[in-house]
C-alpha cells in the first residue's frame, strides 16, 4: 500500500473517535480520510434495511457539490441487478459505472446527471455479516481503481464495523450505568411494595383459608341436606299410607261393612308402615346430630376429652352424603377404646378436608371405591390415624407438593390448593401432631398422622 494511504489509515485506526461510540463522528472521521486518500468528490456509508430490503445512507458527503446527505433510501426492486451484486458480499470495482454490469441500473437517473465515472464499494461487516457499503464514487473521467487504493477503502469500511461494535459497548454501559444507578432506587420501591403485598397475602390467605372452611361446610351442608331428604321422603310416603287406611276403616266403620279380617289387615299395614316412620325418622335425625356436632366443632376449636374411634365414626357418618356420590365406602378398622384430650373440631377439619380431597381427586367413576381409616396406638402417648383410599395414587412429584398452599392439580375446575395445606397445618400446628403422605399410583394413597394422646 502506497505510503500516503498507510499513514493515513494508521493516523485513522488510532484515532478515539472510532472507539468513543458516536457513529457520527467516526462516520464524519473515515468519510474524510476516503475522500482525501482516494482523491474523490464523493463517498458515503450505506447501511443495510432489512425490513425494506434496500440500503439506507447514513452519511454522504459530496465536495463537489458542497452537500451533505442523510437517510436516502435504495431498494432491490428499483436496482435488482446492484443487489444482486451486493448479495455476493464483495468488493464492486467499476472503472467505468455507466456500463458496469452491477452499476449501469444508476446511470439514466443518478450517475450522468451528477457526472460519476466511476465507483468503489466495500463491504461493512460487522460479527461475521455484511451490514453495509461505504461507497465511493468519482467525478469526471473513468478512474482505475488500484490494489492499493481498494485495499484501503476495505481496511475503512473494516473501521466502520469496529465504529458499530464500539457503539454497542458503549449503549450497553450507558444503559448499565443508568441501570446501576435507579437500582438501589428500585430495590427500596420494591421492597416497599414487598412489604405491603406481604401483608395484604397474609390476609387474602387468611381469608381464603375461612373461605375453604366454609366451602367444606356448604359442602357438608348440600350432602346432609339430600341424605335426610331420603328417610323423610320414606316417612311422609308411610304418614300418607296410614292415613289413606285410616279412612278406609271410617267408611267401612261408617257402612257397616268392616269385617275382623278387614280390619286385621289394615291394623298390620298401619303398624308396618309406622315402624318405617319411626324407623327413618330416626335415621334423620341421627344424620342431623352427626352433622350438627361435626359442624359445631369445626367452628368450636376447644380442648376436650372424647373417645376417638366413637368421635371418628360420628364424624364419618356425617360426611356420607359426600361419599355417596362418588360410591365411596367406609371403615373403620381398630375402633379402640383411645381417650383423648384434644381440639376434636380441629381433628373434624382434617377429616372433612381429607374426605373432600378423596372424592375430588383419588377415584374414576366405577365402583369398589373404599376409603379406609385405622387407628394404631403408639406408646401410651400417641396414636397414629391411618387414612387411605384404592383410588389412582399420585406420581412422585405431586407427592412432594401436596401439603404446598395454593397447589391443585385441578386448578380452573373449582380445586383452590388449600384443602391438604389446612389439614397439614391443624395437624402440625393446632393438634401438635406429624403428617405425611405415601402413594402409589394406581394402588392409592395413604395420609399418616400422628398424634400426641393429650396436648396441653
Amino acid at each position: 500500500m502506497l505510503l500516503k494511504l498507510e499513514n493515513l489509515l494508521l493516523e485513522v485506526s488510532k484515532s478515539d473517535r472510532i472507539d468513543l461510540g458516536d457513529m457520527r463522528e467516526a462516520e464524519e472521521l473515515i468519510l474524510q480520510s476516503l475522500l482525501k486518500g482516494l482523491s474523490v468528490k464523493r463517498a458515503g456509508i450505506w447501511m443495510r434495511d432489512e425490513k425494506l430490503d434496500g440500503i439506507r445512507c447514513s452519511l454522504l458527503i459530496d465536495l463537489h457539490q458542497q452537500a451533505r446527505y442523510e437517510d436516502l433510501l435504495l431498494t432491490r426492486s428499483q436496482y435488482p441487478r446492484y443487489f444482486a451484486a451486493l448479495d455476493e458480499e464483495r468488493c464492486i470495482s467499476a472503472e467505468d459505472a455507466l456500463t458496469h454490469s452491477a452499476t449501469a441500473e444508476f446511470a439514466e437517473g443518478y450517475l450522468a446527471p451528477l457526472g460519476i465515472a466511476s465507483m468503489l464499494d466495500m463491504p461493512i461487516r460487522h460479527r461475521g455479516r455484511m451490514v453495509g457499503i461505504v461507497c465511493c464514487e468519482h467525478i469526471g473521467q473513468p478512474k482505475h481503481w488500484s490494489e492499493d487504493e481498494m485495499s484501503f477503502a476495505a481496511a475503512m469500511a473494516d473501521l466502520v464495523g469496529r465504529a458499530i461494535s464500539a457503539k454497542e459497548r458503549n449503549d450497553y454501559a450507558r444503559q448499565l450505568e443508568l441501570t446501576n444507578q435507579s437500582l438501589e432506587s428500585l430495590v427500596e420501591q420494591r421492597t416497599a411494595s414487598l412489604e405491603k403485598t406481604l401483608v395484604s397475602l397474609k390476609q387474602a390467605q387468611q381469608q381464603l383459608v375461612e373461605n375453604e372452611k366454609m366451602a367444606s361446610l356448604g359442602s357438608l351442608v348440600a350432602g346432609v341436606a339430600h341424605e335426610v331428604n331420603t328417610p323423610l321422603g320414606v316417612a311422609v310416603t308411610a304418614a300418607s299410607h296410614c292415613q289413606l287406611q285410616l279412612q278406609e276403616l271410617h267408611r267401612q266403620v261408617e257402612d257397616n261393612k268392616l269385617t275382623r279380617s278387614s280390619l286385621d289387615n289394615k291394623l298390620s299395614s298401619m303398624d308396618e308402615s309406622l315402624h318405617l316412620i319411626n324407623q327413618n325418622l330416626a335415621r334423620a335425625a341421627e344424620l342431623i346430630q352427626n352433622f350438627k356436632k361435626t359442624a359445631v366443632d369445626q367452628h368450636n376449636l376447644a380442648l376436650t376429652e372424647f373417645e376417638l374411634g366413637e368421635y371418628v365414626r360420628v364424624v364419618m357418618s356425617s360426611l356420607m352424603p359426600i361419599l355417596k356420590t362418588k360410591h365411596i365406602s367406609f371403615e373403620l378398622l381398630n375402633p379402640l377404646n383411645i381417650r383423648m384430650y384434644s381440639y376434636p373440631g380441629a381433628l373434624a377439619q382434617v377429616l372433612t378436608n381429607l374426605v373432600n380431597n378423596a372424592s375430588q381427586h383419588a377415584f374414576h367413576n366405577g365402583t369398589n371405591n373404599v376409603i379406609q381409616i385405622q387407628l394404631l396406638p403408639r406408646g401410651d402417648k400417641e396414636v397414629e390415624l391411618c387414612f387411605g383410599d384404592n383410588g389412582k395414587g399420585m406420581p412422585a412429584d405431586i407427592q412432594k407438593k401436596v401439603f404446598e398452599p395454593f397447589f391443585t392439580t385441578k386448578r380452573g375446575q373449582g380445586g383452590s390448593g388449600l384443602g391438604l395445606s389446612i389439614c397439614y397445618n391443624l395437624v402440625t400446628a393446632k393438634l401438635k401432631g406429624q403428617m405425611a403422605v405415601e402413594s402409589t399410583l394406581g394402588k392409592g394413597t395413604l395420609f399418616r398422622l400422628i398424634l400426641p394422646l393429650r396436648v396441653d
